[in-house]
């Protein structure tokens, strides 16, 4: 029976060196990257437009008087306007940009590249490989974007199509090679986590944003039913309306943060929509604006909604705070709460600003969020919301955080003894006499 000692023998591990194919298996055909990523860029602007041109034929199929051209054009007119080049709608331009739908093309785009960038070889994507994929990716959706604004008889907005496509075409191939773009990327040590912190910050805000515009719906459900009676569609109409609504969901909750941050929104000319006072007119016949509220002061629980910017720079600046995992000081601490907090400002103005836009003349121009106002009601509650987040996160915890291991400690670990026989080095190639 063997001793304890010679059970405990070191482990052999066996490393292959090489994995020789088997003769006669078919070799793997790979692509340059050159065609590979524009291919790819131009296969998802045609997907996405044939998902919007299916979507459009459903409803064409219940209402076949309506010539085919004219059903491709509209299909071809709302695909744009997802790509902020807008939309002619019965001789009228809407420049208000369905975001909904720009984020579900941005999500085709992102699974296509992925699908087809596996045609190439995948040293092609080391180094600033994968950023020349990107741009290639964007250049080649740009190119079909603008090929169906000439289609579409809109060459006038040619340009606003190029730019939208490789916006688009971009984030949608940055997304599908996050992981190698990532690599590229060095973040300083006051800056990690500021990601994470500001995705905390715009969840946050989207969660208020979505119990305003619930609220809102509750409240003004009788308008809206009012409106609904008034367009009186059929069975297909209002599932096609549903969808045009959901397709403008972002929108709304874009209105609905501007309008919880008190900067309010704008539903038409010399028209305000605040918790502070309502002065609107003459509205759309959407159903969704049905929540607005009637003309007048906003009373006590509208203010209460003004503490928004506080808890979500507050949301912001804890989650930059946790990210420390090394003692500081208080002002570096500071620093990174409020930075968290003007960062989630920003992309909150982003947002709101990309929200905005017509739906058609007169009017209906400039909807949505009031940047003038918005532009310092959201930076300087979420600043102060994150610098106090920060504060507290400080006070009960940073303080007590276990000092960084410095060089000698270090050394010591080392050269400390193990415990196991396992953990000792043992020489192989060690003959015995």
């Amino acid at each position: 029976m063997p001793t304890r000692s010679e059970r405990r023998r070191a482990h052999v591990r066996l490393t292959v060196a090489e994995v020789n194919a088997a003769e006669g298996s078919a070799p793997v055909v790979e692509f340059p990257l050159l065609g590979v990523a524009l291919l790819a860029g131009a296969a998802s602007g045609v997907v996405g437009w044939l998902l919007v041109t299916g979507v459009v034929m459903m409803a064409w199929f219940t209402a076949m008087a309506i010539p085919l051209p004219a059903a491709l054009g509209f299909a071809s007119q709302l695909w744009l306007a997802a790509h902020g080049a807008g939309a002619i709608v019965a001789g009228v331009l809407v420049t208000l940009i369905p975001l909904g739908l720009s984020l579900l093309l941005v999500l085709l785009t992102r699974t296509v590249t992925a699908l087809v960038l596996r045609a190439t070889a995948s040293t092609n994507f080391e180094g600033f490989g994968a950023a020349r994929a990107v741009g290639l990716t964007s250049a080649g959706y740009a190119v079909t974007a603008a090929l169906v604004a000439l289609a579409a008889g809109s060459a006038a907005r040619v340009g606003w199509a190029l730019l939208g496509g490789a916006v688009v075409g971009g984030v949608g191939a940055a997304w599908a090679l996050a992981g190698r773009l990532r690599a590229l990327i060095s973040v300083p040590a006051l800056l990690a986590g500021l990601g994470r912190a500001v995705l905390a910050g715009l969840g946050a805000m989207t969660a208020i944003a979505a119990g305003v515009l619930v609220l809102g719906l509750l409240l003004g459900s009788r308008r809206i039913g009012m409106i609904e009676d008034a367009l009186s569609p059929d069975a297909i109409g209002v599932w096609l309306l549903a969808v045009l609504q959901l397709l403008y969901l972002p929108n709304l909750l874009a209105w609905a943060a501007s309008w919880a941050l008190g900067a309010g929104i704008s539903v038409g000319v010399g028209s305000l929509v605040s918790p502070i006072l309502t002065t609107a007119g003459m509205l759309p016949a959407i159903p969704a604006l049905g929540a607005v509220p009637e003309p007048g002061v906003g009373g006590p629980w509208s203010y209460t909604w003004l503490a928004s910017g506080l808890i979500v720079g507050a949301a912001a600046g804890w989650v930059a705070a946790a990210s420390s995992s090394t003692r500081g000081s208080l002002i570096l601490w500071l620093a990174r709460g409020a930075g968290a907090g003007l960062a989630t400002a920003a992309a909150v103005l982003l947002i709101a600003a990309l929200s905005r836009g017509d739906l058609g003349a007169e009017r209906l121009v400039a909807l949505g969020p009031v940047m003038v106002n918005l532009a310092w009601l959201a930076p300087l509650p979420m600043l102060a919301g994150g610098s106090i987040a920060a504060l507290v996160h400080w006070l009960t915890r940073g303080r007590q955080l276990p000092a960084p291991v410095g060089p000698e400690d270090s050394t010591e670990l080392i050269q400390a003894p193990a415990e196991s026989p396992e953990a000792e080095t043992v020489v192989l190639s060690h003959r015995e006499g």
